[in-house]
C-alpha cells in the first residue's frame, strides 16, 4: 500500500472500529485511540514532504489500479506541489480536532471520533485523486460523517441545520456530476483528471464547465449567497468541531 493510499484509509478504517466497537463506558480509551490514531495518520503523510520532489513538475507518490472496468474508472491517487501540502495539513488538524474535543465531548465519543477520523481521511482522498469519479465519491462521502456531527451534537434545531447542510451541498454536487459526465463523454471515454488537462475544448464549454465546478465549491467554501446552510450548521457545531467545520479546511 502506498503512502497517499495509508494516509486515506488508516484514519478512515480506524474512524470505523471506534464506531463499531466504541462504547460511552470506554470513553477515556475512546479519545486516547483516537488520538493515537489520528497522530499515526498524520506521522503517515510526513514522507511526502521529505520525498517530493520540487524540481519537477509531475504527480508524485502515484497509485493507479483499476476499479470499474466497464466505465474505465481507476483508482488513481497523486500530488503536485500544492495538493501535496493540504494532504499534511488535513491530518495535522484532525490532531488538533481530537485534542480540542477530549473534555468536551461527554456522550457519543466514539461516533464523534470515529466521524471526524473518517471526514480526515476521505479529505485527503479528495485531494489526492486523479481519477474524476474517485474524487466525486470522495467529495460526496464527505456529507455523511458532517452530517453526523452536526446532526447528534447540534443545538435544538440540530435536525434542521444537518438536513439543510445536506440539500445544498449535494445540489451544489449534481451540477458537477453532469460536468464530470461530459468531460467523460468527450475524453472518449476516460475520467482521468490529467487526460482532461489536454482536451481542446471549445470556449463555451469551458465557461460551462467553470460553472458548474465553481456551484458545488463555492457552496463547501462557502461562498455568497450559497453560504446560508453555515450560521445553521456552524452555530450548532460543538466548540471542537468549529476547528474544521468545512471539508476544505
Amino acid at each position: 500500500m502506498g503512502l497517499l493510499s495509508l494516509a486515506i484509509w488508516l484514519p478512515i478504517v480506524s474512524g470505523l472500529v471506534l464506531l463499531a466497537f466504541g462504547r460511552d463506558n470506554q470513553a477515556n480509551n475512546v479519545r486516547w485511540i483516537a488520538l493515537i490514531a489520528a497522530f499515526a495518520s498524520f506521522v503517515v503523510t510526513l514522507p511526502l514532504i521529505g520525498g517530493f520532489d520540487t524540481t519537477s513538475a509531475a504527480m508524485q507518490f502515484s497509485e493507479k489500479l483499476l476499479w470499474i472496468e466497464r466505465f474505465n474508472i481507476h483508482y488513481h491517487l497523486g500530488v503536485d506541489g500544492i495538493s501535496m501540502w493540504f494532504v499534511p495539513l488535513t491530518a495535522f488538524i484532525t490532531v488538533i480536532v481530537v485534542i480540542a474535543a477530549w473534555e468536551v465531548i461527554e456522550e457519543r465519543v466514539n461516533q464523534y471520533m470515529g466521524a471526524f477520523l473518517i471526514l480526515s481521511g476521505l479529505m485527503v482522498g479528495v485531494f489526492s485523486a486523479l481519477d474524476g469519479m474517485l474524487f466525486y465519491v470522495f467529495f460526496e462521502a464527505t456529507l455523511i460523517p458532517m452530517y453526523i456531527i452536526i446532526g447528534v451534537w447540534g443545538g435544538p434545531r440540530r435536525v434542521y441545520a444537518a438536513f439543510k447542510f445536506f440539500l445544498y451541498t449535494l445540489a451544489g454536487s449534481l451540477l458537477m456530476l453532469i460536468a464530470l459526465l461530459y468531460l467523460y463523454v468527450t475524453s472518449g471515454g476516460s475520467f482521468d483528471i490529467q487526460t482532461w488537462h489536454k482536451l481542446p475544448l471549445p470556449l463555451n464549454a469551458q465557461t460551462l464547465l467553470f460553472f458548474a465546478f465553481f456551484a458545488a465549491f463555492s457552496v463547501k467554501v462557502p461562498m455568497w449567497p450559497v453560504h446560508t446552510w453555515l450560521p445553521d450548521a456552524t452555530s450548532r457545531h460543538p466548540p471542537a468541531a468549529r476547528w474544521c467545520w468545512r471539508p476544505s479546511c
